[in-house]
C-alpha cells in the first residue's frame, strides 16, 4: 500500500482494503491517494462528495476515525465538511451553505461548519452540529444536537492544520458521539433507525463539502472505520514469509510474538513455523486503542528464495534479484516494479519487493532496499576574471557523498579565492573520482579617463569634455565643472561614459565660455560596485 503523503495518521489498512472498498466520487471530489480525498479545491461555487457504494447496517455499532482539513482561510473561508448517513443515492451534493447535503432526506448529518449563516442560526464560531433530513437550520426541529464550538481550544478550525475526527455509533444505546481533536464535543441519543429512516437500518455513508461566494481547500483522510478495516487471512508457503502492513499509529503490540520480526512495529514480517493467529493492538495519537486479527496459515509447497540483505551499487551498475521458486502447477511473481518474471535486474534506488504465489494457493514475499551511489560529478564552472579586491567562492559539492582534495591540500567542498591562479579539486567516493579545475584571473576594474584639454570649435574633434572608459564604469552619478573663481558652469548626473550628449560643449549660459583652466568633480560608480569621488582640471582652448 502506498504511504499517505498528506500527514501521518493511524491507518489500519491491509494492502487490499481500499482496493475492495469502492467510493463514488461526485462533483469536484478527487482521490489524492489510497486513503485521502479532496472534496473541494479553494474555488468558489464548488461541491464534492464521496459515498461508499456498500450500505451499512445501523443495527450494528460502528466507529469512524478520520482527519479533516478545512483550509487556511478564516474570515473569507467556507463552507465546511459534513459526514452523512442516507439511503437515497451515492450521487448527492449541492453547493453553498448546505455543505453539499441540503435537502437530502431522510438523512443524518454531522456538520463541521466554517461559515456563519444568519439565516441558519449559526453561531459566531466554527461549529459542529447533528442534523436530520438535510436541513441545517439550527433553529428548526431538524437540529438534533449542537451547535457547539468544533475545536476544544479555538473558535477557528480553518487554520492550515489537520484535525482528528472520531464518530461513534452505539447501536445498543442508540447514541452518537462526535470527538474532535481528541475531545468529546457532541452526543446525541435517539432511535434514528425508526425515527429518521423509517425502520430501514441500511444506509450509505460518506462525506460532502461545498463552497459558495467564499472557499477553502477541504480534504478528508481515512484512518480507521469498522466498515472497511478487516484483515484478510493469508496462506504462506513453508519457508516463506509475509509482511503485514499497517502505518501511522503511536504504539503497536502483536501477540503472540513468535515468528514475527518485531512485535512492536507497524509492519512486522511474519514467518511462523506453523499456522498462527496474530492479534494487534494499536494506539493512536488520541490514546484510542484498536484491535484486529490476522490468521497466517502455513501450507503448500516449500520455497527457498532470498533476495538478500539491503545493499548498494554504483551508478551504471545493476543487481540481479532472483526469486525463482517451484510449484506443482504454477508459480506467479509480482514485483513492486510491476514485473512478473522470476528474476529482475535492479539499477535504481528503491525498495524492491516480490510476492511469489505457488499453485494459486500459498504466497511468500521478500524485500530488499537497494541504494545506487552516484558517481562524483564535481564542477567549478568556467574560467573567470575578477576585479581587484573581489573574492569568489568555489563550490565543488556534488552528489554521492564524496571526499574532496584541492591542489593545495584543503579538504572542504568549498573555498574562498582571493588571489589569481589555477584551482583544482578531486571528488572521490567508493564508486570513483572526478577532477574539476578553474583558472581565476584579476584585473583593475576602475579605469576611467578624463581628457586634460578640449577645443569646442565645431571641427568634430575634441569638441566635448566628458569621461571615457572601456567598460569599467557602471554609472556617472554626478559630473560638475567650475570656473577659476568656483562658479558652477556645467552639471550632469546619472549618465554613462562615452556619451557625447552628456558632456560639456564649452558653452555657459548660451555663450562660449572663456578659454582657460576649469576644475571638474565627478562621482563614479564602477562595475565592481565601488563608488569613488574624482577631480581634476581641464583646459578649454579656443
Amino acid at each position: 500500500m502506498k504511504q499517505r503523503t498528506l500527514l501521518p495518521l493511524l491507518a489500519l489498512l491491509f494492502q487490499s482494503h481500499f482496493l475492495l472498498a469502492q467510493f463514488t466520487l461526485n462533483g469536484a471530489a478527487v482521490q489524492v491517494n489510497d486513503t485521502c480525498w479532496t472534496l473541494t479545491p479553494a474555488q468558489n461555487g464548488q461541491v464534492g462528495s464521496i459515498w461508499n457504494e456498500t450500505k451499512v447496517d445501523l443495527n450494528n455499532s460502528f466507529q469512524v476515525i478520520m482527519e479533516l482539513y478545512l483550509g487556511c482561510k478564516d474570515g473569507d473561508g467556507a463552507d465546511g465538511i459534513l459526514f452523512g448517513l442516507q439511503p437515497v443515492s451515492t450521487s448527492i451534493g449541492q453547493q453553498g451553505e448546505g455543505l453539499g447535503f441540503q435537502g437530502v432526506s431522510p438523512s443524518v448529518g454531522i456538520e463541521f461548519d466554517t461559515w456563519q449563516n444568519g439565516n441558519l442560526a449559526d453561531p459566531s464560531f466554527d461549529h459542529v452540529a447533528i442534523t436530520k433530513n438535510g436541513i441545517l437550520n439550527h433553529a428548526s426541529a431538524n437540529n438534533l444536537a449542537g451547535p457547539v464550538q468544533a475545536s476544544p481550544t479555538s473558535q477557528n478550525i480553518e487554520d492550515c492544520n489537520w484535525h482528528k475526527l472520531r464518530v461513534n455509533w452505539d447501536a445498543n444505546t442508540k447514541t452518537i458521539e462526535v470527538w474532535f481533536d481528541c475531545s468529546l464535543r457532541l452526543t446525541y441519543t435517539g432511535d434514528i433507525v425508526n425515527e429518521v429512516f423509517g425502520g430501514d437500518p441500511n444506509v450509505f455513508w460518506g462525506f460532502t463539502a461545498a463552497t459558495g461566494g467564499a472557499n477553502n481547500l477541504q480534504q478528508v483522510c481515512f484512518s480507521y472505520t469498522t466498515f472497511l478495516d478487516k484483515f484478510d487471512d493469508v496462506v504462506i508457503c513453508p519457508g516463506g514469509q509475509y509482511q503485514i502492513t499497517l502505518s501511522g499509529g503511536v504504539e503497536y503490540s502483536w501477540s503472540p510474538p513468535d515468528g514475527l520480526s518485531n512485535p512492536n512495529i507497524a509492519n512486522p514480517i511474519a514467518k511462523p513455523d506453523s499456522t498462527t493467529e496474530y492479534q494487534v493492538t494499536v494506539k493512536d495519537a488520541c490514546g484510542n486503542q484498536f484491535f484486529d486479527t490476522i490468521n497466517v496459515i502455513v501450507d503448500g509447497d516449500t520455497v527457498f528464495f532470498d533476495l538478500g540483505v539491503d545493499t548498494s551499487i554504483c551508478e551504471g551498475e545493476s543487481l540481479l534479484l532472483d526469486a525463482t521458486s517451484s510449484g506443482t502447477t504454477s508459480v506467479d511473481y509480482q514485483w513492486s516494479s510491476g514485473q512478473t518474471t522470476a528474476s529482475i535486474s535492479a539499477s535504481q534506488t528503491a525498495l524492491y519487493a516480490v510476492t511469489v504465489t505457488i499453485d494459486d494457493y500459498c504466497v511468500a514475499d521478500d524485500r530488499m532496499a537497494l541504494t545506487v551511489i552516484p558517481l562524483p560529478k564535481a564542477t567549478l564552472g568556467k574560467d573567470t576574471t575578477l576585479c581587484l579586491e573581489q573574492t569568489i567562492t568555489l563550490d565543488a559539492t556534488t552528489i554521492g557523498n564524496p571526499s574532496y582534495l584541492w591542489q593545495d591540500g584543503l579538504t572542504d567542498p568549498t573555498r574562498t579565492v582571493t588571489s589569481p591562479g589555477k584551482y583544482s579539486v578531486v571528488a572521490t567516493n567508493i564508486c570513483g573520482a572526478k577532477e574539476a579545475s578553474i583558472t581565476v584571473g584579476y584585473e583593475d576594474c576602475r579605469q576611467v579617463y578624463f581628457p586634460n584639454a578640449f577645443s569646442p570649435n565645431g571641427d568634430g574633434f575634441n569638441d566635448v569634455f566628458l569621461p571615457f572608459d572601456g567598460g569599467d564604469v557602471g554609472v556617472v552619478h554626478s559630473f560638475k565643472i567650475f570656473e577659476r573663481w568656483g562658479g558652477l558652469v556645467f552639471e550632469k548626473s546619472g549618465f554613462q561614459p562615452n556619451d557625447f550628449g552628456a558632456g560639456w560643449d564649452g558653452f555657459f549660459k548660451g555663450k562660449n565660455a572663456n578659454p582657460g583652466v576649469y576644475a571638474w568633480l565627478a562621482e563614479v560608480e564602477f562595475r565592481d560596485g565601488h563608488r569613488q569621488l574624482l577631480s581634476g582640471e581641464v583646459t578649454l582652448l579656443r
